[in-house]
């Protein structure tokens, strides 16, 4: 535990959980553990934790490998990554949250990167659509049109 009148400024890193009452600047890198900031905490740092939990301050962005949880009484000002994201109520929130894991990702990224250009057996398609027909409403309906009086 880093007591509320501890100030520490540079890289925090370990293999416990960690609870902060006090202040740090700088980096926390506590992978598979879990950190806390308390409600004297004051962090300005990236944080990256297996489960992270703000109850005071933080500006930075978190990292969370399980969860990140930002209780009524905590404040952050930052992105948040981690499959789960909880954001209590009366709680403060200002950036972005990102709950998407590694391999959805780089699936969408493949599959953005597919339309035109060539395919797994390396021929050519077409963009979506280059292959409809014309469509002129003044001299036909598509088939089917309810509006249609053929």
């Amino acid at each position: 535990m880093i007591g509320p009148s501890v100030s520490i400024r540079g890289e925090v890193s370990g293999q416990e959980n960690l609870r902060i009452q006090g202040r740090i600047e700088g980096k926390i890198s506590l992978r598979g553990q879990d950190v806390t900031v308390g409600k004297s905490g004051k962090v300005e740092a990236d944080i990256h934790a297996k489960g992270i939990r703000v109850e005071g301050e933080v500006l930075g962005d978190l990292y969370g490998e399980q969860e990140i949880v930002i209780e009524a009484s905590g404040h952050v000002t930052g992105n948040l990554v981690a499959p789960r994201v909880i954001l209590e109520n009366g709680s403060r929130f200002k950036g972005s949250i990102d709950m998407e894991s590694a391999a959805p990702q780089t699936q969408a990224k493949t599959l953005q990167a597919r339309p035109g250009t060539a395919t797994e057996a390396g021929a050519k398609t077409a963009p979506p659509g280059a292959n409809r027909q014309p469509h002129s409403p003044a001299t036909s309906k598509p088939p089917g049109d309810p509006l249609s009086r053929s």
